[in-house]
């Protein structure tokens, strides 16, 4: 029989029977709260009662991982130390009046944004601590999404709509591949070669990074996965000295890509289409792209002053040209460009560059353009060359440059397959010129070529041409389904053709007074 117990100790052990047999509750991590702004007043910031307001959450004392249920989270907010927002995604929106109220959020110290929109503000959030993003949407800022003044902002799946993003573009994969509705007419080059700005008013810009003199350590700016989304005026723009590293990025509908003037920026696996403007500026900074394709554009890159390294870039359908570089230094690898305008599909003027295995395909005007400085093209096509009437249309056209040319086809040019000229020096090996409209190869305007192991294949006009003082070396020349002179030259002045070793079934042109065929090479 069980031991009864004592009337007077019963109160008691009743509560303690009571106590042990309730479940114990998981604890909440201190600083951790719940904000629902559907809920009535007077919540204390657990799961089951949580708080109405985000500000008054943010009054807590901290580190802080706040809960945002969806709903409208009306700001602005400052984000303290060590605070951490995690939404339920788009829905959760934190908004604040639009410009020229403030911005919707702003931190000066470590914080991070997890699943949830911004929306509404001058700009959407002021970063100048160490802040982190993952899966956040940016929208409807008349400034600018994201303000980088100092520290560092790292996202990844972060998302920016432009005021005026398409709700095609919304509901779309970002894709720089797909078709092209652009109907562009090409108007001849002027003088200068600066890139022109079309004119489109400025919407905002996606992400500003702008280092102020004596920053140290730099701002810095890394996106990864991440999407940019109609008309912005420049998804991303860096001034000073300051670090943007983009990789997996897509802009689609921004008139630039990344605009840069000084720092350094580092691109990796990025595609870029549906703008106006230079997809790539740089100038006076340092740029690295890898991978990285652009449909559409005035200028795949453009730069001035700019220190470059590309591999692996591919320009589609430029109205200018697929690169075009202004005093600036660098390596090209990997690249192809097809269908550019008139400015040529690589343009070069007065910079020290070298070009590696590239393609470029039915450019107008010239494949590539060189103007100064010096240039070296290794391993490379240029297919294709064509002015819109169709009669004209240089391979390589070079002017008061020296460059070094090796192992390049030229194939369909309707003008000059390799044309030297205004006091250029080139140096051309192991080159294949088919299919040449007016020659394979020009010098003119006291320019001088050494060329060696030229191949030709139906020429039109002429094989080699040389006028104005031009002066022309071959050694090692293949000459076949030739139906011109094999060398037009004036013979004024300084003109000189001098040939060795030649295969050739054509003699017309040998017996000129400036040309020079060494004894024992000239053709049958």
């Amino acid at each position: 029989m069980p031991a009864r117990v004592p009337s007077r100790l019963l109160p008691w052990f009743l509560v303690l029977v009571c106590a042990c047999s309730k479940p114990a509750l998981k604890p909440m991590a201190p600083g951790e709260l719940w904000v629902d702004a559907s809920v009535a007043a007077g919540g204390d910031g657990t799961r089951e009662r949580p708080l109405r307001s985000l500000a008054e959450a943010l009054t807590r004392p901290g580190p802080l991982h706040v809960h945002l249920a969806a709903g409208r989270h009306e700001g602005p907010f400052r984000l303290p130390g060590g605070t951490r927002l995690v939404g339920e995604g788009p829905s959760t929106v934190l908004t604040a009046p639009p410009h020229p109220g403030p911005g919707v959020v702003e931190t000066g110290a470590e914080a991070s944004l997890e699943s949830l929109a911004v929306e509404g503000g001058g700009w959407g959030l002021e970063v100048a601590g160490a802040v982190s993003g993952v899966n956040v949407v940016f929208r409807g800022q008349s400034q600018g999404a994201v303000r980088v003044r100092a520290g560092r902002l790292e996202g990844r799946g972060l998302r920016f709509e432009a005021e005026g993003a398409t709700r095609e573009q919304e509901g779309t994969a970002c894709s720089p591949l797909g078709p092209s509705a652009m109907s562009v007419q090409h108007p001849r080059p002027g003088p200068s070669v600066q890139p022109a700005t079309p004119p489109i008013p400025p919407v905002a810009v996606g992400v500003l990074v702008e280092a102020r003199s004596g920053d140290i350590p730099a701002p810095t700016l890394v996106l990864r996965d991440s999407v940019f989304m109609g008309p912005y005026d420049r998804g991303v723009r860096l001034r000073g000295g300051a670090t943007v590293r983009l990789e997996g990025v897509c802009f689609q509908g921004p008139r630039m890509a990344l605009s840069q003037e000084g720092g350094v920026a580092e691109v990796e696996r990025a595609g870029v289409s549906e703008g106006a403007g230079p997809a790539f500026l740089s100038v006076d900074g340092t740029l690295k792209l890898v991978d990285v394709r652009v449909q559409g554009h005035e200028y795949g890159l453009t730069t001035n002053g700019a220190r470059v390294s590309v591999r692996g870039f591919t320009s589609e359908h430029a109205t200018r040209a697929g690169l075009g570089l202004t005093t600036t230094t660098g390596l090209l690898e990997d690249v192809v460009v097809k269908d550019a305008g008139t400015y040529g599909a690589l343009q070069f003027t007065n910079s020290d560059l070298e070009v590696r295995r590239f393609r470029l395909e039915g450019s107008r005007e010239y494949g590539v353009v060189a103007v100064q400085g010096r240039l070296r093209l290794r391993d490379g096509r240029i297919l294709g060359v064509s002015t819109a009437d169709g009669i004209a249309g240089d391979g390589l056209h070079l002017r008061q440059v020296e460059a070094d040319v090796e192992a390049v086809t030229v194939q369909g040019a309707k003008g000059t397959c390799v044309l030297a000229a205004q006091r250029a020096r080139v140096s051309l090996r192991g080159a294949r010129l088919l299919s040449c409209g007016l020659a394979a190869l020009s010098v003119d305007a006291k320019a001088t070529v050494e060329a060696r192991d030229i191949e030709s294949h139906g020429a039109g006009e002429s094989v080699l041409l040389a006028i104005e003082e031009g002066q022309l070396r071959v050694e090692g020349l293949t000459v076949k389904d030739a139906r011109s002179p094999l060398v037009s030259a004036d013979c004024e002045g300084q003109t000189r053709v001098r040939l060795t070793r030649i295969d050739a079934s054509s003699t017309r042109g040998l017996d000129a007074s400036c040309v020079q065929v060494e004894a024992g090479t000239r053709p049958p």
